[in-house]
Parts: C-alpha cells; structure tokens; sequence
C-alpha cells in the first residue's frame, strides 16, 4: 500500500472507528482491511491530531483508573490499531451493502479475514498491557446500530442503521405512514443478513474478545458469543495482579449469572488440559470465596452503624 494511501486509511480508522469507540459518539465503518493490513497500518504510526491523541489518551486513562491507580497507559500501538481495523472488518460483515446477490461470498471472507487476524495478534504480554488493552475497547459492548422500519399504504421497507429516505415519511397521514426503530446489539447485528451466518459472526467476535481478555471476563455475563476461556485469559487469571483487576472487574456483576459463565466455561476445558482446568477452577473457587468475604465485611461494618 503506497504510504500516502495508507496514511489516509489509519487516519480514517482512528476519527471513526477508534476515536468514537473510546470517546463516545457515533461509529462510522470504512471500507474493509483485511488482516495483512489491518497488521500494518499502525506500524510506527501515532495519531497526527494532538487534540485527539491527548482526549483519547486522557479517557483511556479514566477507564483504567476503574480498575487500577494508574496515572499514564501504554501509547497505542500497532496491536492495538489492528484490532480496531479488526473491529471495523467485523462491523463490515453486517452491512448488507457490500454483499450483493452476486458477492455473497464475501461476508465469510471477510470474516474469515478477522478470525486470521486474531490468530496473528497476540495476547497481552503483561497486566499493564492487558490493562492498556482493555481501556481502549471496554466500550465494544456498548456499540449499538439503529434499523428502522417503514410502512405505509402501499408498501413497507427496513433500513439497518440507515435513516429512511425522506420521501418514504412524506404525508404521513395522507399515506398511513408509521415508523419502528430497533435498536440492535453488537452480537445481534448479523441477524437477517444472507450471506453472513450468525454462528460464524459470533464465533469471530469470540475470538476478537479473546485479544483483551480483561473485556472478555469483564463482559462474560453477556449472552452471546458466550464467554470461554482462552490462552490470553488464563494467562492473565494466572497472575496475582491479573486475578486482582478480574476481580474488581467482576465484583458487581450479577453473581449468579457470573458465576454460571465461569462454571459452563471451566467445564468446557478438555480434562487433558490439566493445568488450564486447575487454573479455571481456582479462580472460580476464589470468586465465590471474594464474595462471601466481602458479604460479611459489609454485614458487620452494617451492624457496627446500626
């Protein structure tokens, strides 16, 4: 890729998908990577705009500071900047504009694509790096897209997240015109897409999840794609620090549920893998053990005020 082209695709990578993932508003996909460059297009590149750089930086910090006391997080890197291409790619593969009858194919391409980028990226080295990971795309779950339902005497049409062109919502009395708008989940955006298989959406998803596992376990209450254990997970649970920040992660989560994922997850662990198993295992029993623990300080410091 010529570098004034590239130059031009991670600057369009960062104000709509990366910036807006981070800060907040609304996530415009561009046109579709592919992992080789998805790989490439961070490499030796920071963000030119140092308003942007430092608004970004500024809020990944505060997310940190949820889980840790930190003051500063690792500067983005070419990871990072790979899996917010991924990202892109996997919203791609719900856009029914770039399938058409003849190109169907392309949906499983294209997620075929990000699940070979996450088998290119590698887990986090350390908790600092989980952490940094993890401030970037805490906010995945909360990507949400608009469809929009229109009928009126004569016809109806659907629209996913796009608005309805202005001459379908034209006399609205005169021509029975009513309106439904739905808003969708992330793990829901595949659904009534032919071409795209919801099971292989999910599955890519799962796999993307697994690159920052603090938002995995953090998000493993969800409902699909069900959380598993992964390398990168196990090898943060792993650590005291990374059971630490699972923990705080965790702490207010739904028990029951949480729990339920955790226990389904660690079942599904092969039993010749041992170490993973205990591993798994461990973790689950100091949960439950935090919980109880921390039931009964609250019990007492309650009954020491009353």
């Amino acid at each position: 890729m010529a570098d004034d082209a590239s130059g031009e695709r991670f600057h369009e990578l960062v104000e709509q998908v990366l910036a807006p993932l981070v800060l907040g508003g609304p996530l415009r996909p561009v046109r579709p990577f592919g992992a080789r460059v998805a790989l490439a297009i961070g490499d030796r590149r920071t963000i030119a705009d140092s308003d942007l750089r430092t608004k970004i930086d500024v809020a990944r910090v505060r997310r940190a500071r949820l889980l840790a006391p930190v003051d500063t997080l690792e500067p983005l890197g070419r990871l990072d900047f790979a899996l917010a291409a991924g990202l892109n790619d996997l919203l791609q593969a719900t856009n029914h504009e770039i399938g058409g009858r003849l190109l169907r194919g392309r949906y499983g391409k294209l997620l075929a694509s990000v699940a070979e980028l996450c088998r290119l990226v590698p887990g986090p080295r350390t908790v600092a790096e989980a952490l940094s990971r993890h401030a970037t795309f805490c906010r995945v779950f909360e990507l949400v897209r608009t469809d929009t339902s229109v009928a009126w005497w004569t016809g109806s049409a659907n629209f996913r997240g796009q608005k309805p062109p202005s001459r379908l919502l034209l006399w609205p009395s005169l021509r029975r015109v009513t309106i439904d708008e739905r808003r969708v989940a992330l793990a829901d955006m595949c659904r009534g897409l032919s071409g795209a298989p919801e099971d292989l959406f999910c599955d890519v998803l799962a796999r993307w999840l697994s690159r920052s596992p603090l938002t995995d376990i953090g998000s493993l209450t969800r409902s699909s794609p069900m959380f598993s254990w992964s390398s990168p997970s196990l090898s943060l649970i792993a650590t005291a620090p990374g059971r630490t920040l699972a923990w705080r992660l965790l702490v207010e989560k739904p028990r029951a549920s949480a729990l339920a994922s955790l226990e389904r997850a660690t079942k599904a662990i092969p039993a010749e893998a041992r170490v993973a198993k205990d591993l798994a295992e461990a973790f689950v029993k100091e949960l439950s053990e935090g919980w109880k623990a921390l039931d009964e300080a609250r019990g007492a410091a309650g009954a020491a005020a009353g």
